[in-house]
């Protein structure tokens, strides 16, 4: 296979994917750069472009959708091409691989002669969006088969990318004591307070972390406030809650809404029992009583809930199975290797 010599990953800082996704390429003596786009913020633009926009809005002297510095060189989307196209200047990258978030103007991507891969990764089906986003990209990539279904009619080259784990930090740590029947990471939604609420009703032993829980939860305060052990948890903190917890529970944000997040790859990875909804691409990826346990709703939950917190060999069986699936399948070695064979595709039509 013909491979590209450097790669740009185009993204944020968190979660690390494209620091872990630089490794998988450096390991095949592949050289990376990374275009961080929060560093490329003018303070010009954050501190008066922002704030004359949001006040002639709220006066109503504009339109939500109106930008009164759409031309200025210094607004964000601008200022972001120029320092991209600065970067692709000196680094001279043989693939672009862009992770959206936010745009990164499409006549700056266009004017780029290289081999170009995008990556749609969330629980969002505007086509408007995607099509502006999708429109430089010789393939574009989503988590999201839906997102794939709407864009394929409009003549787009689509292809499925799911997440993937690294396992330097996401590992077993062999004799950790499990400190809680229960974990559970993630925003708050309307769901996740419902599963939260039936795995309530059979251990009261749960750890919760995650954003807006104290702001917007409606659960008994006392409950709430004895689970809630903080808004964030990343790193190695994370890692050690993991191997601390009987199971890991997961839940969509909206029930029923497509693709796997970054849970199903990060727990099976250190060697955890995991508990969760199954998103539409589940079957793709993983068999539920194999390598995790799926519920369907709330009752099965709790069901399911009970059952592995009395069988511990139960639990163990699933850990091991689902520890070896996902490294033998979702590292970022193996997201590497699959947006390698697209470069080669797109490479050889050139």
């Amino acid at each position: 296979m013909n491979h590209p010599s450097k790669v740009l990953i185009a993204y944020d800082y968190f979660p690390p994917i494209a620091e872990d996704l630089k490794l998988a390429f450096n390991r095949l003596n592949i050289s990376v750069e990374i275009f961080h786009s929060s560093d490329h913020e003018h303070w010009f633009y954050k501190r008066v472009i922002r704030r004359i926009n949001k006040l002639a809005r709220n006066l109503r002297l504009i339109k939500k959708d109106v930008d009164l510095f759409v031309q200025h060189p210094l607004n964000r989307l601008n200022y972001l091409s120029t320092k991209l196209k600065s970067v692709c200047d000196t680094f001279s990258p043989e693939m672009i691989f862009f992770i959206h978030g936010q745009p990164y103007g499409n006549k700056t991507l266009e004017s780029l002669s290289v081999p170009k891969l995008g990556w749609w990764m969330e629980p969002n089906d505007d086509i408007q969006e995607l099509r502006v986003n999708a429109a430089p990209f010789d393939i574009y990539h989503s988590f999201s088969q839906r997102t794939l279904d709407l864009m394929k009619p409009e003549g787009y080259k689509v292809d499925y990318l799911c997440h993937s784990v690294s396992p330097d930090r996401f590992y077993p740590l062999a004799e950790t004591p499990k400190k809680y029947d229960v974990c559970f990471v993630g925003n708050w939604s309307p769901w996740r307070e419902e599963v939260l609420e039936a795995a309530l009703k059979v251990t009261n032993k749960i750890a919760l972390y995650g954003p807006h829980w104290k702001k917007k939860s409606q659960l008994v305060s006392s409950n709430l406030n004895r689970i809630h052990l903080g808004d964030h948890i990343i790193g190695d903190d994370l890692n050690v809650l993991f191997n601390s917890s009987r199971i890991v529970l997961n839940a969509s944000r909206i029930p029923n809404s497509n693709g796997l997040n970054m849970r199903f790859f990060e727990v099976l990875a250190t060697k955890s029992c995991f508990l969760s909804d199954a998103p539409p691409e589940f079957p793709m990826h993983f068999e539920s009583e194999k390598h995790l346990m799926v519920f369907d709703d709330l009752s099965d939950l709790q069901s399911k809930l009970a059952l592995l917190l009395s069988d511990s060999d139960l639990c163990e069986k699933l850990a091991f199975s689902g520890y070896q699936h996902v490294l033998q399948h979702h590292t970022y070695d193996h997201m590497a290797q699959q947006l390698l064979e697209q470069y080669q595709s797109v490479y050889l039509k050139s």
